[in-house]
């Protein structure tokens, strides 16, 4: 063995060490398009299964967008893995349609129909190896540079996400092509990596060369600026997140807190909450709109995924913005407990007037979550807000209607619905967050008291 295919080789071993990609025991589901790369890929771990003892599954998928030529990468892949013994999964998918009814580009719907094929093949103890190379990694840094992006977009295609691993990160296209002509790995070629039409082709075709002419080694010093950029993201995310734990509060986060963050700090804040409530890819701008939002303490955004971003009142409210905070709820009132459809319980908890009176001196928020217990058998319901509705707050001597009680609270509009109201025959008795009305209010004759406690799950 030369030299030179002994460090290629090395490097793709220290990457699976450093990042522990591949523990003995376990299970490699190894994407294989018939391309240099994966064929470069599956032949590296088909020699590490004999020393590390894991098994290792190809899994290739047939776009369905290059009519024969898919058809032909299709029947190599077959043909090779026969030939090395090596466990072969093939999926057929029809990626035009599956694009036009999702109303997804191409490309990203060919990735998401990619990685769903390559899970549905794992269980816990499987990962996911793709072979993403340097070369790939470094096109991602240029395009993110084309977009503006800030220090986490420019830190490339990380090693290890979740499942998912990378073992060719730190070695070039020219040395995959080394590698195949080394071992005389005969591989297919897609015809539309030399078409300009796509962005990643035209720096792939004219940028890097260019910029090799500069620094023959341009590759490895974008790898090197990646590397120092990742430490410096992790850091600042871990700052974000604890800064972003000492904000949290009930139903979202502190904006006096939010806004002693430094912009490095809280845009990542920002990503972290948002990912809390769904796992979406943030553009610049959706995290510009939130910290302009959190800065100016007022104001609402929705960014990726449909997410609500409020400041109101001062905290920022983060919640899925979906038809279900529309819909009108109600369900039968019981004691000692009704179950809301939002998964948590109401319970009614009684009460003497000496336990009560005990409890009040170390509650102050107990008359709020209170009523006279003989009115808890005229209850009929637990529902959330109607139009119209009106509440008489207890010892406010005033009538309102719910949406001014709202306003005045600033409860943003995606919480409204979700607070519980326990109404008599379309008297609203008690509502949550606001108290008891005056008729069901504790007072100095109540002799029995109904204390209301709602859990979360």
């Amino acid at each position: 063995m030369n030299e030179s295919i002994k460090n290629i080789e090395n490097k793709i071993e220290r990457v699976i060490v450093k990042w522990n990609m591949l523990e003995n025991g376990c299970r490699v589901v190894v994407g294989l398009s018939g391309g240099a790369d994966s064929l470069t890929l599956t032949h590296f771990l088909l020699k590490y299964t004999k020393e590390h003892n894991f098994h290792m599954t190809a899994a290739h998928i047939n776009h369905g967008l290059r009519g024969s030529d898919a058809d032909s990468d299709e029947e190599f892949v077959v043909n090779w893995c026969s030939k090395n013994d090596v466990e072969l999964k093939v999926l057929h998918a029809d990626i035009r349609s599956i694009a036009a009814e999702k109303s997804q580009g191409l490309e990203e719907c060919g990735r998401n129909v990619r990685y769903s094929f390559f899970r549905s093949l794992c269980d816990d103890n499987t990962k996911i190896a793709t072979a993403h190379t340097l070369s790939d990694s470094v096109e991602t840094v240029l395009l993110n540079l084309t977009k503006g992006a800030g220090a986490h977009g420019l830190c490339g295609i990380p090693p290890v996400r979740d499942q998912i691993i990378r073992p060719l990160i730190e070695i070039t296209r020219e040395e995959v092509e080394y590698y195949c002509n080394y071992y005389n790995l005969n591989y297919v070629t897609d015809s539309t990596n030399f078409t300009e039409e796509y962005e990643r082709n035209k720096i792939r075709l004219n940028i890097i060369p260019q910029l090799r002419e500069i620094n023959p080694s341009f590759e490895y010093s974008v790898l090197s600026m990646t590397k120092c950029l990742n430490e410096d993201d992790r850091c600042l995310n871990e700052i974000a997140e604890e800064q972003l734990q000492k904000a949290s509060c009930k139903n979202g986060y502190n904006l006096s807190i939010l806004n002693k963050m430094p912009d490095a700090v809280l845009n990542r804040a920002i990503i972290i909450a948002v990912n809390k409530i769904k796992k979406v890819r943030l553009e610049n701008v959706h995290v510009k709109s939130t910290a302009d939002i959190v800065r100016a303490e007022c104001g609402s955004v929705t960014v990726a995924g449909g997410i609500q971003c409020t400041a109101q009142g001062n905290t920022l409210f983060i919640n899925k913005n979906e038809n279900k905070y529309n819909i009108e709820w109600s369900i039968p009132f019981s004691t000692p407990k009704s179950y809301l459809p939002d998964g948590r319980e109401i319970v009614i908890q009684k009460l003497t007037k000496k336990e009560y009176e005990n409890r009040l001196k170390f509650n102050n928020l107990l008359f709020n979550n209170s009523v006279n217990y003989d009115t808890i058998s005229s209850i009929t319901s637990v529902r959330n807000r109607r139009r119209g509705d009106i509440f008489h707050p207890a010892r406010r001597g005033v009538t309102k209607s719910l949406k001014k009680l709202f306003n005045e609270a600033k409860i943003p509009p995606l919480l409204r619905n979700s607070a519980a109201i326990l109404e008599s025959n379309g008297e609203l008795l008690w509502i949550e967050g606001f108290g008891p009305s005056q008729h069901a209010c504790v007072t100095n004759e109540t002799n029995n008291i109904a204390q209301i406690i709602i859990k979360e799950f």
